[in-house]
């Protein structure tokens, strides 16, 4: 059951996505400058998160913050390139062809990050079933995007 709940919830995060990134592509347009759009979705998350944390009665684990390997943090690096990106991309390529190519990497680089076991995650190694899955999904993105 609780696996169900888990693959519902990833599944309702890909259709929030499809829509909050098209959302700030918006804002960069009433804006006038992707760069300020990044600068309010980031702001908007900050305290959406603060507000979250402070209501979670996790307080006691920013304590923890010295103890995460100092590279992991790159990872707030990668999202404001990856939401400035998405930000500027959209109005270009339009949602259709950017999703279909960010799901698309998103995939390739998931089956590497499994297969070594990667970032901590679990080992999933690669096998005939899911090179041809991959090889599938490689192939219908490119007939999707032309």
């Amino acid at each position: 059951m609780q696996t169900t709940l888990y693959l519902a919830l990833a599944f309702a995060m890909g259709l929030t996505m499809s829509i909050y990134l098209p959302m700030n592509s918006s804002v960069a347009k009433y804006l006038g400058s992707t760069i300020t759009a990044n600068v309010t979705f980031f702001l908007v998350a900050l305290l959406t998160s603060v507000l979250i944390f402070l209501l979670s009665g996790q307080v006691y684990t920013i304590h923890h913050l010295k103890d995460v390997p100092a590279f992991l943090y790159f990872a707030g690096f990668i999202s404001a390139f990856v939401i400035l990106g998405t930000t500027f991309l959209i109005p270009h390529i339009g949602a259709r062809k950017f999703f279909i190519l960010l799901i698309t990497g998103q995939i390739l680089m998931a089956i590497v990050i499994s297969h070594f076991g990667l970032l901590e995650s679990p080992k999933d190694p690669v096998n005939m079933k899911k090179m041809i899955g991959a090889v599938l999904v490689l192939v219908g993105a490119i007939f999707s995007t032309y």
